[in-house]
């Protein structure tokens, strides 16, 4: 999240509105250290990759696991979250 840190005030924020679950997947998600490896980590997310243009606005931060948030790579935020949450339909099926 660049020099600013880990922004605990604005990660608090977003715990109480999502309810402490992943913006994508809805597991229940744990305050780990930032070096933390587990899946089920709480991370900051860009809705809006950096990379495709989009800021550091809150408008723009949600709290993702680490495995999706690790997970989504190029794939837009709407997709990636229908896609984890089963709700995705795919022609044929």
């Amino acid at each position: 999240m660049g020099k600013g840190g880990p922004r605990p005030e604005l990660r608090a924020v977003l715990r109480e509105k999502q309810g402490g679950r992943c913006c994508y997947c809805l597991i229940k998600m744990r305050i780990c250290f930032s070096n933390s490896k587990r899946p089920d980590a709480e991370t900051l997310e860009h809705l809006d990759r950096r990379a495709d243009g989009g800021g550091n606005g809150r408008d723009n931060i949600a709290l993702a696991c680490l495995d999706c948030n690790t997970g989504r790579g190029s794939i837009d935020w709407l997709t990636y979250c229908t896609i984890k949450r089963g709700e995705h339909y795919e022609a044929g099926r």
